[in-house]
């Protein structure tokens, strides 16, 4: 178990790490699931002002694939909820 001694920087360091991660982790399995999703994968992807054309497999091996992009945008509601008929 990692201790962290109250150092501010430490905690935004391990932030900044676990949403970059994050971050990936999104791009890398919207990548996966284009073929199935098309559609929402693309939405999700929008964020990081990719298009696309710029959906490539072999980027998946790439973790610092988005350390080129400047600004994420907002993103909307990939699935809408199902109500039930007894709601």
């Amino acid at each position: 178990m990692i201790k962290n001694h109250g150092k501010k920087k430490d905690d935004i360091l391990r932030l900044n790490t676990i949403v970059f991660t994050t971050l990936e982790v999104v791009r890398k399995i919207s990548y996966l699931l284009y073929p199935i999703i098309p559609n929402t994968s693309l939405k999700a992807i929008e964020i990081f002002n990719l298009k696309e054309k710029d959906i490539k497999i072999s980027s998946i091996e790439d973790n610092n694939f988005l350390t080129n992009i400047d600004k994420i945008k907002k993103i909307d509601i990939l699935f809408k909820k199902i109500k039930k008929k007894n709601d």
